[in-house]
């Protein structure tokens, strides 16, 4: 493994749960749901990180730029 394959690996390992936590966070919504009068959804239990309204798919200048430079600077180590 290389230097820069383990920062991402490091910071997407919370990932490894997610399915424990949505189960849970499922029996949560369940459980409440029946009691409760009012309507209600799974994310009023618990927020996850991983729980974004809105996903930005627009890639701007800037970010284009640092991932040129970046990817540039990836490459010198395969040469």
């Amino acid at each position: 493994m290389q230097m820069y394959e383990i920062k991402p690996l490091i910071e997407s390992s919370y990932l490894r749960n997610k399915d424990n936590w949505e189960q849970a966070r499922m029996i949560a919504y369940i459980m409440a749901q029946s009691n409760s009068t009012n309507k209600i959804e799974p994310t009023d239990i618990i927020k996850f990180s991983w729980d974004k309204t809105e996903e930005s798919t627009v890639v701007s200048d800037v970010d284009v730029e640092r991932l040129t430079r970046k990817a540039e600077e990836y490459s010198k180590y395969f040469k």
